[in-house]
């Protein structure tokens, strides 16, 4: 699954989560700074499944690990002073340590009004396509963000756990300006990039289907994806490709699956790493032709790790 989280790592101001930068360190490297004698096992697990500092996807049995570590869990999330990342990361994965009255309870607290969610990443889009500059960026920006998206990802736990409340509140409020710009966003003779309103309206079509994409509604999403893919370029919906690659896989279609992909690629996707890591791909791995895709984007070497090079 695509990812839909935007961190803001690169972006951190001096001093905004400085003592905990360490907990990204990668390899043997464990250093413990002195002022936190106290760290829970679950941050090194976390550390460990970091993609070059990224979390690129949320899929079931990602954090399967984590299972038994629901306390530790709860205080990564809920501690302010713990690097953003990491307590994205415990988010996501409270959903495979406790699930219903349990989880609602630690996540609840972390939901922000869904509208104010909706306007800050515009603000956060704004700055993105680089018509707010960076310099203007405050502190008090940059945590509402995180906020932001801690809600965002709590939405994504419960819906992922049967409770689909929140997430639908969430989807409501992007439909609306979604629908209200139906016409610009669908149409092929805009490309993504040449005008802001297009470009934040096609990130919010895809973040609807990506959220039905969440608790399972996979033939609501596929109708938000097919929008995007049946009006617009590949280079403009490659996204809703790879999600539709995804949604096809899981369900056993994985001829449908493998040339969703192959679009996808068509449209400048490139992360044939997280294309063999994300769970929700597990099926099409194994299946004739996925090798040959793979190798078209590795240039014809590296195959995946137990398989026949083709």
């Amino acid at each position: 699954m695509a990812s839909a989280l935007l961190l803001l790592l690169a972006l951190v101001a001096p001093g905004v989560a400085a003592q905990s930068d360490w907990y990204l360190e990668r390899g043997t490297d464990r250093r413990t700074p002195e002022a936190l004698d106290d760290v829970p096992e679950a941050v090194f697990v976390l550390a460990s499944l970091l993609r070059e500092g990224d979390v690129p996807g949320f899929y079931d049995g990602q954090f399967a690990a984590l299972k038994d570590s629901f306390a530790p869990l709860v205080r990564i999330a809920h501690d302010e002073a713990m690097h953003h990342t990491l307590r994205v990361m415990a988010v996501m994965a409270l959903q495979e340590a406790a699930d219903g009255e349990q989880l609602a309870e630690v996540l609840t607290p972390l939901l922000i009004d869904p509208e104010v969610e909706y306007q800050v990443d515009r603000l956060r889009a704004e700055r993105m396509y680089n018509l707010v500059p960076l310099e203007r960026l405050e502190e008090a920006d940059l945590h509402l963000e995180f906020a932001v998206e801690l809600s965002r990802y709590a939405r994504f736990a419960l819906a992922k756990d049967g409770q689909p409340e929140a997430i639908l509140a969430r989807i409501k409020v992007l439909e609306q300006y979604a629908t209200r710009d139906r016409a610009k966003i669908l149409d092929r003779s805009i490309k993504t990039f040449e005008r802001f309103d297009v470009y934040l309206g096609r990130m919010v079509w895809f973040d609807i289907g990506y959220h039905y994409q969440q608790f399972d509604d996979y033939a609501t999403a596929r109708q938000w994806f097919e929008q995007l893919t049946a009006h617009l370029d590949p280079d403009d919906a490659r996204m809703s490709h790879y999600n539709l690659a995804c949604i096809a896989s899981l369900e056993g279609r994985l001829d449908e699956a493998l040339e969703q992909l192959r679009m996808a690629v068509a449209g400048g996707f490139l992360d044939v790493d997280w294309m063999d890591e994300d769970g929700d791909l597990a099926r099409v791995r194994g299946a004739p032709g996925y090798q040959e895709l793979r190798a078209e984007l590795r240039g014809g070497s590296d195959p995946l790790p137990g398989s026949e090079t083709p």
